[in-house]
Parts: structure tokens; C-alpha cells; sequence
């Protein structure tokens, strides 16, 4: 077993999707959907990866990545409680900022929510690596 990273922090990793035009960004997909894997194995789910993301999401106009963040905010909160541990970022919290705060506060809450969900994944590496010893 292989420790997580949980030390992803928010203007280090704005700040490096900045410098890489976005590519980094498309990383933390990737990543994110192996460390939910590696996590959550018990649930018997699987969060697709970054292939699936970007093929599906043209097909499907901007849709699919839309539901895949979705999908991995619940399968990321429902470790978490089973885990005992506090929830993170909230669906309802993430839809109603893509499709209303985040344009009517000039784009400050797309950016508290990419935080949250930084969070929310360096919580569920936090306590997969405190349930595993690493």
C-alpha cells in the first residue's frame, strides 16, 4: 500500500494549473479518480479516469464531466461517513455555484469551490492513510 498525497493546497495547485495552461488540472482528474479508487475500494464502485472524462464529456457537450464530479463528491462523502469523519463539499453546493454563483460573483466561488474539492480529496487520502498506517 502506497501512502496518498494529502497536501494538495489550493494556490500551489491554482498556481501550477495556471503555468500549464490547465493540464494540471486534467491531472488532479486523473489523480483524483485513482486515489478515490485506491480508497473507496470497498464500495464496489469504480470513479471512471481521465480517458472516460475527456471522451465522454466531448460526446456528450460539456455533460458527462459535469456528472462525473458529481459522482465522485458522493462516492468521496460516503467514505467519509463511514469513516467517521466530517463531510466535505456538498452536489447541491457544487451545482448551485457552477450554474449561479459562480457567474454572478464574477468567478470567486468556481474558485472556493476547487478548493473544497482539493479538500475534500486530501480528506479521504488523510483517512485512508490513518485507517491503513501509512
Amino acid at each position: 500500500m502506497n501512502r496518498l498525497p494529502t497536501n494538495r493546497g489550493f494556490w500551489l495547485t491554482l498556481l501550477y494549473s495556471i503555468l500549464t495552461l490547465g493540464f494540471y488540472t486534467l491531472y488532479l482528474i486523473y489523480a483524483f479518480a485513482k486515489e478515490t479508487n485506491t480508497a473507496c475500494v470497498a464500495d464496489g464502485k469504480r470513479t471512471q479516469g481521465l480517458v472516460v472524462y475527456l471522451l465522454l464529456g466531448f460526446v456528450t457537450c460539456g455533460i458527462y464531466p459535469i456528472v462525473w464530479e458529481c459522482m465522485w463528491i458522493n462516492r468521496c462523502n460516503a467514505y467519509l461517513i463511514r469513516t467517521d469523519k466530517p463531510e466535505g463539499l456538498q452536489v447541491s453546493t457544487y451545482l448551485l455555484t457552477l450554474f449561479l454563483l459562480g457567474w454572478l460573483t464574477l468567478g470567486i466561488m468556481y474558485l472556493v469551490v476547487f478548493c473544497k474539492k482539493l479538500y475534500l480529496q486530501n480528506a479521504v487520502n488523510e483517512t485512508y492513510n490513518q485507517l491503513h498506517g501509512l
